[in-house]
């Protein structure tokens, strides 16, 4: 199988993701609370029937894409996407009944059957987002005669603005907007139609296969819940952990993925709005990409891929082929990928157990956990300093443990705990 389709799938992935997480903007000033509008607009699929068009407007290879999709949700976890423009997407069916995911690619007449996307969108962590973006009420608004929350995630760091607008009765998103710092809006979508509690019918979510397609299964044998080592212990090549990345971006999962007869290791980071992606396979398992333009990465040669709103970059090491997708600027992912090709995973083993004062054996443990050498760092140096041991402070690191909650555990006030974290 070439690297096209699995492209594709990833493209066709994001906009799914896009579809899920949106919001709305101003006019007087809202009293609800940004978390509590936010909130809403995450739950809304899963508790309320809808149905619309929807224009997306992309930015790809420096000009911009109006694809137009009839999207429909059925509560709880039930999605449908039929893309009918341009002509080149026309036909593009994606359907997700909670429990399996379909895609298929009328052009390639092949479908891709995989895990359900609904539960990839919920598990982001909202702890997460909300550590690493700042999250503020801008109004309300008129979207399609409909009154609209408008809130913006602005990142703390490095990373894409949003701006969401957010149906105040039923808490759909009805239009999402996101900047780049360096190329302006890079993705706009909206509903120019869309109705509500409409008891779509179950037949519209089961998937059917057109006569004479190709299936290729892409399951994962523990979807999302694997670290590097667990996934190491699986296979016969080596797994290789980014060992730098943006600040806020943690590990959110691994699995053993299979794409046809192909087996590759898929590793998740996210800071809760954005996520960085790393699949791994052995080099001689797929075909190298014709598609995107020539670059290097660590001397060596690498293919990049500009979708717009992702960048996917495709190099290989060690006898594997490595593919990262993300949708950080196109030099943190080249920097993220030279950081992976130098290979200096001993090296710095040594190097932060000297500086932390612990043993190599403790800081390559949290390495297998998908730990940054930052995050293994600062999961040492607070442990010792709040007294807690290694695995709270890792789910504390992580954002899967609140200040709220590890203030509670250590009978301290939330603010004392902060300060404790800071110094």
């Amino acid at each position: 199988m070439t690297a096209a389709p699995i492209v594709r799938v990833l493209v066709a992935t994001a906009v799914v993701v896009l579809a899920a997480a949106q919001i709305n903007l101003a006019a007087p000033i809202s009293q609800v609370a940004p978390g509590r509008i936010l909130q809403m607009a995450l739950e809304a699929p899963r508790v309320i029937d809808y149905e619309g068009t929807k224009v997306l407007t992309v930015l790809r290879g420096g000009r911009t894409e109006t694809i137009t999709v009839a999207e429909s949700h059925k509560r709880p976890a039930a999605m449908r996407l039929e893309y009918l423009s341009p002509e080149g997407l026309a036909g593009r069916l994606i359907v997700d009944d909670g429990t399996v995911t379909w895609h298929y690619e009328p052009r390639l007449n092949m479908a891709f059957e995989g895990p359900a996307l609904a539960g990839q969108v919920q598990d982001r962590d909202l702890t997460v987002l909300l550590r690493n973006y700042r999250l503020s009420a801008l109004g309300v608004e008129d979207v399609i005669g409909r009154q609209a929350y408008v809130i913006a995630l602005d990142p703390i760091s490095q990373g894409v603005r949003r701006q969401l607008w957010v149906d105040r009765s039923t808490g759909v998103v009805l239009r999402t907007e996101e900047r780049d710092p360096s190329r302006g809006v890079i993705l706009s979508a909206y509903f120019a139609r869309v109705s509500f509690s409409l008891n779509l019918p179950e037949a519209y979510f089961q998937f059917r296969l057109p006569g004479g397609a190709r299936v290729f299964k892409m399951f994962t044998t523990e979807a999302g819940s694997m670290s590097p080592a667990a996934l190491q212990a699986r296979v016969r090549f080596p797994v290789l952990i980014p060992p730098v990345l943006p600040e806020g971006y943690t590990f959110r999962g691994g699995a053993l993925s299979r794409f046809g007869g192909l087996e590759s290791v898929h590793l998740r980071y996210s800071n809760g709005g954005n996520l960085i992606s790393f699949f791994e396979a052995p080099a001689g398992s797929i075909g190298w990409p014709g598609a995107g333009q020539p670059v290097t990465v660590g001397g060596g040669p690498a293919r990049l891929v500009d979708l717009g709103y992702l960048r996917v970059l495709i190099w290989e090491q060690r006898g594997l082929r490595v593919t990262a997708v993300g949708t950080v600027p196109t030099v943190t992912l080249e920097t993220v990928a030279g950081q992976i090709v130098a290979g200096r995973e001993q090296a710095l083993i040594q190097d932060v157990s000297r500086r932390v004062r612990s043993d190599p054996t403790t800081v390559r443990t949290l390495r297998g956990e998908g730990l940054t050498f930052l995050e293994v760092a600062r999961s040492i140096a607070l442990s010792r300093r709040l007294g807690t041991d290694l695995p709270t402070t890792v789910r504390f690191v992580r954002g899967s443990l609140t200040a709220g909650d590890l203030a509670g555990q250590l009978g301290m006030r939330p603010d004392a705990l902060q300060q404790t974290v800071q110094g």
